[in-house]
């Protein structure tokens, strides 16, 4: 085809779309270490490795002074107690300070399994 005596182009230029693609691909890779839930903790090492955690789980914390964590929001275990009611179907995992006492990740489990959720899972990090 002619116009005005020049050809026209009619390939596609797929230049573009490879820029936005690797863009977009730059921007997952930094912001998928940041969707980790909870507050960070000095989690338990042991030989079998990390927990999966899927994002569905919900996450309580138990920082080294023994509050609770909703994800990265302070909660009583009261409040936590009506939310976990409320997601019965869900799994728990608690991510406890290697220095919390053990009465307090066990209280802490049997709230969870006492509104009835019996999947309950305990974050570990591997040893090295």
């Amino acid at each position: 085809m002619k116009r005005n005596g020049k050809k026209v182009f009619a390939d596609i230029n797929i230049t573009p779309l490879v820029d936005v693609m690797l863009v977009l691909l730059v921007i997952f890779m930094v912001t998928t270490p940041m969707l980790v839930k909870g507050i960070k903790v000095n989690l338990p090492k042991t030989k079998s490795g990390v927990t999966k955690i899927e994002k569905k789980d919900i996450i309580i914390s138990i920082d080294k002074n023994g509050r609770y964590y909703l994800d990265k929001v302070p909660i009583k275990l009261d409040a936590l107690k009506d939310y976990l009611k409320a997601h019965k179907g869900r799994t728990v995992i608690i991510k406890a300070d290697s220095l919390v006492n053990y009465g307090t990740v066990v209280s802490l489990i049997d709230t969870v399994k006492s509104v009835g959720i019996s999947r309950v899972g305990l974050a570990t990090q591997p040893k090295k």
